[in-house]
């Protein structure tokens, strides 16, 4: 896996993120055009985040991580002026 998940955690919470990490871009690689190493890069950096404060439901380290990436993506928009969905492709 070419994203960093620190190594202080142990084998189960590296899988749980590398679980949810794969799911969630499953979703997102479905229902929009993005670029995948730099969304992945996203979705990881928010998962290692929640798990390094304890999160250890793979749902919901999915579900904040998408949600986060999508918000991310509108303040981009929004400070671009551009508008429309989110089927850009995105960074």
């Amino acid at each position: 896996m070419p994203f960093e998940i620190p190594k202080h955690f142990n084998a189960e919470t590296r899988s749980m993120i590398e679980a949810a990490l794969e799911e969630a871009w499953q979703e997102l690689s479905r229902s929009t055009r993005v670029e995948a190493i730099a969304t992945k890069r996203r979705l990881v950096r928010t998962m290692v985040a929640l798990a390094a404060v304890g999160e250890t439901d793979l749902n919901k380290l999915k579900s904040f991580a998408m949600n986060a990436w999508r918000g991310s993506l509108q303040a981009e928009q929004a400070m671009t002026g551009q508008r429309g969905g989110i089927s850009r492709t995105a960074a």
